[in-house]
């Protein structure tokens, strides 16, 4: 089956604030994602929560799409990465729908087709800008939900694969360098 964004979610832009190093909700940037889009470089980007900014925390089944900037991505919203406010740069789409999981619509927005639709869609200024009027338009296939489970566990699975080549990449490296040396300082003494 095939839906329309705006047919299955509601979308707002996240909220503009300015960040401290403490608080009780951490306040996002698409600079605290790394190579995999996880919000792994968090860091001292907190804000205080008040009735201004509480429509924008973060709730259970919540995607966000980075619809500002040189990096176009979406990631889907897990509570235990605890209170989380999005800054202006993201768009939160919050799912109104049973049908589709967050996880798989994060994984759909961030595959290589859509990436390229966006991209076009937000062309045109210097720096990429989504309209939500755009993103609202984009069509969202949607198998059963143990499909899109099957999809998302397919997808993470291959995400820790590459992290654990990267990881022996590195150690293969590092040990190459070592050789190196030995063999190098032998020749040196002889």
């Amino acid at each position: 089956m095939n839906r329309k964004l705006r047919d299955i979610a509601d979308i707002q832009f996240g909220s503009y604030d300015k960040p401290t190093s403490i608080g009780e909700v951490k306040y996002l940037h698409a600079s605290h994602f790394d190579k995999l889009l996880n919000p792994t470089k968090f860091k001292e980007s907190f804000i205080e929560l008040d009735d201004k900014n509480e429509k924008f925390l973060l709730q259970e089944n919540d995607v966000i799409l980075a619809g500002k900037g040189h990096r176009t991505f979406a990631w889907a919203y897990d509570i235990s990465f605890g209170k989380i406010i999005p800054s202006s740069l993201f768009f939160i789409i919050r799912i109104n729908s049973q049908e589709i999981l967050n996880t798989y619509l994060a994984q759909y927005l961030n595959s290589e087709k859509v990436q390229y639709n966006l991209k076009l869609i937000g062309a045109g200024a210097t720096i990429t800008s989504i309209p939500k009027k755009e993103l609202e338009q984009i069509t969202i296939a949607i198998p059963s939900l143990e499909e899109q489970q099957r999809i998302v566990n397919l997808i993470e699975l291959m995400d820790k694969e590459v992290i654990l080549i990267q990881e022996l990449l590195k150690k293969q490296t590092a040990l190459k360098k070592g050789v190196v040396n030995i063999l190098i300082n032998n020749q040196m003494k002889v």
